[in-house]
This record gives structure tokens, C-alpha cells and sequence, in this order.
């Protein structure tokens, strides 16, 4: 596998976690799951629409110099298109690293619940586009499923007690995390093949 597969991902979040602006961000992993899930919406979205996100609530977007904007600009956009070269050709996310996410108990780390929370905050402000694919089943099967799964993983403050019951049905987070990287890449194939094969015919 070419070498640079293999670090685009674990680049971007070294890089984070060396960046002078990091105190103003989310998270390294929040931010990756953010943008796996942006990239997996069934249409994409222009990076000014959802790059203000990755900032902390309340926190303005700013850099000390254009250098370091570029530098954070060019790692993005490294991102996005590694995630998008995958999600089209329905190729796990396998460079996440995601069998890593386990304490030796088993329990999911930090890592897991970030990524899985910023992965699952997109989905909730990007909902409108997902509604777009509502009629097919199988994009739909593999979002809910896709949902729930992380759910287990980075489980809600607020969580009633069927959720609960619900969440200790599903697979154990060693399994999530075993199929996550096709799970994720699956549900970006089909939504986009969805959204395209929806999308009304030029007159």
C-alpha cells in the first residue's frame, strides 16, 4: 500500500495535536469523525459550511498568520480527499486505526468516544441532507445502523432507560470497532449512488 495511505490520517491528527490553535478546537478524533462524516453526506458540502465546526462553541475562527491557516488548510483538504478517494471506491477506513480504540479491559478510549461523537454531531446538523435518501432502504439501514453503533460507543448524557436496554443489545465495542472502517465507508458509497440516482434528470 503507498506510503502516504498509510499516514493521512494519523498525519492530521499529529498535526493537531501539535498546533498552536488546538486549545480552540475540538478534539484531534472529534474533528476526524466530524469530517468522515461530512464527507459520507449523500451530497457533499463546501468546506465554509461545516469547517467552523471543528472550533470550539463560541470560538471565532482565527489563526496567528496566514502560514499556520495554510498549514491546518492543507491538512483539511489532504483529508477530504483521501476520505472521499476511500468512500467512493467503498474501501474500508482501515488507516483510523480504529482496533487501536480499546483499553486493555476492552473498554472503548477517549479516542473511540470523540471520534464517534463528532461523527454522530454531523449527521444531526447535516440531517436535511440525509433526508434526501430517506426512501432507500438500504442507505437507510446502514445509517440506523451505522447511528446506533456509535451510539454504544459515545452513549448520550440523557439516555432513558429503553435506549439503554437497546445500546446493551448491539455487538461489543471490540466487534464495532472491527467493522467500522467498512460500516462508514459502505454508508458513504451507497448514499452518494442514492443521492445520484435520485437527483432529478437536467431538462
Amino acid at each position: 500500500m503507498p506510503d502516504h495511505l498509510n499516514n493521512v490520517f494519523m498525519d492530521f491528527i499529529t498535526f493537531n495535536e501539535n498546533h498552536k490553535q488546538s486549545v480552540n478546537l475540538h478534539t484531534p478524533y472529534y474533528q476526524l469523525g466530524f469530517i468522515c462524516s461530512v464527507q459520507a453526506l449523500p451530497e457533499l458540502v463546501d468546506l465554509e459550511q461545516w469547517l467552523s465546526y471543528l472550533w470550539l462553541d463560541g470560538v471565532d475562527i482565527s489563526f496567528d498568520n496566514e502560514l499556520q491557516a495554510a498549514e491546518y488548510a492543507k491538512k483539511v483538504l489532504t483529508l477530504v480527499s483521501e476520505i472521499q478517494n476511500l468512500y467512493q471506491q467503498a474501501i474500508p477506513l482501515d488507516n483510523l486505526n480504529s482496533g487501536q480504540w480499546l483499553t486493555e479491559q476492552e473498554t472503548v478510549t477517549d479516542h473511540a468516544i470523540q471520534f464517534a461523537t463528532g461523527f454522530l454531531v454531523a449527521i444531526e446538523l447535516f440531517n436535511d441532507q440525509w433526508v434526501l435518501v430517506e426512501q432507500d432502504f438500504n442507505t437507510q439501514n446502514i445509517l440506523q445502523t451505522t447511528i446506533l453503533l456509535l451510539s454504544k460507543l459515545a452513549p448520550a448524557d440523557n439516555i432513558d432507560q429503553q435506549h439503554i436496554e437497546l445500546l446493551a443489545q448491539l455487538p461489543e465495542p471490540v466487534e464495532i470497532l472491527r467493522i467500522l472502517p467498512q460500516l462508514l465507508s459502505n454508508l458513504a458509497y451507497n448514499a452518494g449512488h442514492s443521492a445520484a440516482q435520485n437527483a432529478p434528470a437536467d431538462l
